[in-house]
């Protein structure tokens, strides 16, 4: 009886520790400086003194203080891929890929990344065909663009065909882009142009003599895939000023 006493009273003290370390790590709220390694060999650990229990058929009270710290281990797990999503979630929202080529920069943005502060800007044309890359694209934009450091906001529809159908469509995405806009106090201008949507938005840029252009990385009619498409290409090679790929 005391040697299970005493290795009861063993079993609580490692098993105390684990739920204070899962409490640290939770509010934490970084894997970082946790090793998966260390809980692997614990838990494997409870796991060979449990079955030596098992084997040796000295099956008693002690058993529930190991399937309590296997409890305890089991929410340190828990703990643990909670942190590793928000780690990756963080990461995600911070990265930035940028590609040069002859004559623009292209930014890829998360649109769930944040702004430190919003840039000076001039001409701004905001790409959009109503699908759910440009309007993440637009939601960037929000966050990006201070009305009172910026000339002026612009959103183009590119439409590859004149037909009724294909019209209505660019214009209802042009002025839902507009409406967003304006319920967070950007005021815009809208335009549809018919055309390939590369050449439509470079035409674009260089008319209105824009100083960055937003752009999601899905839609407007083949931009799927956009840095490496050849649509985005053929915006890069033309246009004259940096363009921001929101995805």
């Amino acid at each position: 009886m005391t040697a299970q006493i005493l290795e009861a009273a063993m079993l609580i003290c490692f098993g105390l520790s684990w739920p204070m370390n899962a409490y640290k790590s939770y509010k934490a709220a970084t894997a970082v400086s946790t090793s998966w390694q260390f809980i692997t060999l614990i838990t494997a650990g409870y796991l060979a003194g449990i079955a030596a229990k098992f084997f040796s058929g000295d099956i008693n009270w002690v058993l529930i203080v190991y399937f309590l710290n296997l409890a305890c281990l089991a929410l340190n797990w828990a703990v643990y891929f909670r942190n590793k999503k928000l780690d990756r979630e963080r990461v995600e929202q911070q990265k930035i890929a940028t590609v040069n080529t002859s004559k623009a920069t292209v930014q890829v943005v998360s649109s769930k990344a944040e702004v430190a502060a919003s840039p000076v800007l001039g001409n701004v044309l905001i790409a959009s065909d109503g699908s759910e890359g440009s309007l993440n694209a637009i939601r960037y934009a929000i966050k990006l663009i201070d009305p009172a450091k910026t000339k002026s906001v612009q959103v183009i529809s590119a439409s590859e065909d004149s037909s009724n159908a294909a019209a209505k469509r660019a214009e209802h995405a042009a002025s839902q882009a507009h409406d967003i806009l304006a319920e967070a106090g950007i005021d815009s201008s809208t335009s549809v142009i018919y055309g390939a949507p590369a050449e439509a938005i470079v035409k674009e840029t260089d008319k209105q003599d824009a100083s960055l252009v937003i752009m999601g990385s899905r839609g407007l009619g083949g931009l799927q895939g956009f840095i490496l498409g050849s649509v985005s290409r053929s915006v890069c090679n033309n246009v004259g000023c940096p363009v921001l790929v929101v995805k």
